[in-house]
């Protein structure tokens, strides 16, 4: 990221010319009814939304302004433990319950994949109350869920879809690739559209539509959230990124998609760098190159395609690299990454079986106390992780990137979450939470 990957996005060289405020003929932002209006109406008929915002506080207030329009206080929501840290902070804002569950995990490179009907439809009868769900799709790995099969069954019951589609504002503009959640029926859509798209950092869009959501409930929320002085800079950025897309989207991502399909093909059997294959039947976003890397050293490929051959990834963990394309990537870009995996393949033996990495899923919130309690009303102290086992949580622990929380504050901390944190910070992975000499927030008598 970003997607517009350093390429010139703008014609104009003052940029200072086109940084304005709310003056006669600017409009604004939180009470459009002029430019902005228009702008916002010509960006929803690009996503084919009835109601389109531009967010200037990204993805991030978008979910937050969806979570608390759509619940009230003490109301509930179905959470996918492979949602953002944004989710939970909505959760906590608007003291809404979680109700949360693991998505499909794939136990050897270590994250969740995709969310089934058939899970959505179990957990609606076990908690008939909530008020909707939230989704992530695609995944920051570029795994995909039923989108349509799940608004259907949350439609049936009066229940509200909201799609953390932050990975996905590319999909509408390419047939090669996933559904993109409006076309498939959600009614709060939130999209980063410096992600895969060229608008600039922290710049997203929020869609609405179907009778289900109070509008003006959630645009009150995103009037508090963001910023009372909108940059115009980076409303600009977003129609700019839109028109873009709607010009050469589909050229640029069948591109990417056709090349990730040639180069599927040329994975060896032995080879210790290859390109993530989703199961049978299972959809996937090819402008995500997952690259799984069979001989566990993922954080050390990402820190050799930087230094040796110049190539900048997005993240690694124990067993991969992600490599994210934008529709400022090029073929030969792609070729040139390829081919640096290729010479390190040379330099590496032959794997024949992936090794067994012993991987748990982190995602089982034992709760011991509300989310929004334990992180305003608890007194809380510091203690090292190793010897926090049996306690409360006070603060977020969060592998980042992906950005999705191992603890959550109120959760249980047990020994097979903080060993696994331990062994991801000793890997060379970056995990906020945790300070300079291994402690994280736990609430005080809190030993359960």
């Amino acid at each position: 990221m970003p997607g517009h990957k350093g390429k010139i996005c703008f014609d104009n060289e003052n940029w200072a010319t086109l940084d304005t405020t709310e003056v006669p003929g600017a409009d604004n932002l939180h009470d459009p009814s002029d430019i902005l209006l228009r702008v916002q109406e010509k960006l929803a008929e690009a996503y084919g939304s009835e109601e389109s915002c531009i967010l200037v506080g990204g993805t991030t207030a978008g979910i937050q302004s969806a979570v608390m329009g759509v619940c009230r206080e003490g109301d509930s929501l179905l959470v996918p433990l492979n949602c953002h840290r944004s989710v939970y902070a909505g959760l906590a804002l608007g003291r809404v319950k979680g109700v949360y569950f693991e998505p499909e995990y794939d136990a050897w490179l270590g994250f969740g994949k995709r969310i089934t009907p058939e899970q959505v439809e179990k957990k609606l009868q076990e908690h008939p109350e909530v008020k909707g769900m939230i989704l992530v799709n695609p995944t920051y790995y570029g795994t995909v869920s039923d989108v349509a099969a799940i608004a259907e069954l949350l439609h049936k019951k009066g229940k509200v879809l909201i799609v953390d589609e932050a990975h996905g504002a590319h999909l509408k503009f390419c047939a090669a690739l996933p559904p993109d959640a409006v076309s498939c029926g959600a009614d709060i859509v939130i999209q980063s559209t410096h992600k895969l798209l060229g608008a600039f950092t922290q710049s997203s869009l929020l869609h609405m539509q179907g009778t289900l959501v109070e509008r003006s409930r959630v645009k009150k929320f995103l009037a508090m959230l963001q910023s009372s002085s909108p940059s115009y800079l980076l409303m600009m950025s977003v129609e700019n990124a839109v028109d873009e897309a709607c010009e050469k989207g589909e050229a640029v991502f069948q591109a990417i998609a056709e090349r990730w399909d040639y180069y599927r093909k040329q994975v060896g059997a032995g080879d210790c760098i290859a390109l993530y294959t989703p199961g049978e039947e299972q959809l996937y976003d090819k402008s995500k190159w997952l690259l799984m890397v069979k001989d566990g050293q993922g954080t050390a490929a990402e820190r050799r395609l930087l230094t040796e051959f110049n190539i900048q990834c997005e993240m690694s963990g124990f067993n991969y690299v992600l490599a994210m394309t934008g529709i400022g990537t090029t073929v030969d870009e792609l070729d040139r990454l390829m081919a640096a995996v290729a010479d390190m393949n040379r330099d590496c033996p032959e794997v024949t079986e992936l090794p067994q990495v012993g991987f748990v899923s982190l995602w089982k919130h034992e709760e011991k106390y509300p989310l929004w309690q334990a992180l305003c009303n608890m007194e809380t102290g510091r203690m090292p992780l190793a010897d926090a086992a049996g306690r409360a949580a006070a603060g977020f622990v969060i592998p980042y990137p992906p950005g999705i929380p191992v603890l959550l504050p109120g959760s249980l901390v047990t020994e097979e979450t903080a060993a696994e944190l331990l062994r991801r910070q000793r890997n060379g992975e970056a995990v906020v939470g945790i300070d300079s000499e291994g402690r994280i927030e736990v609430i005080l008598n809190s030993s359960f």
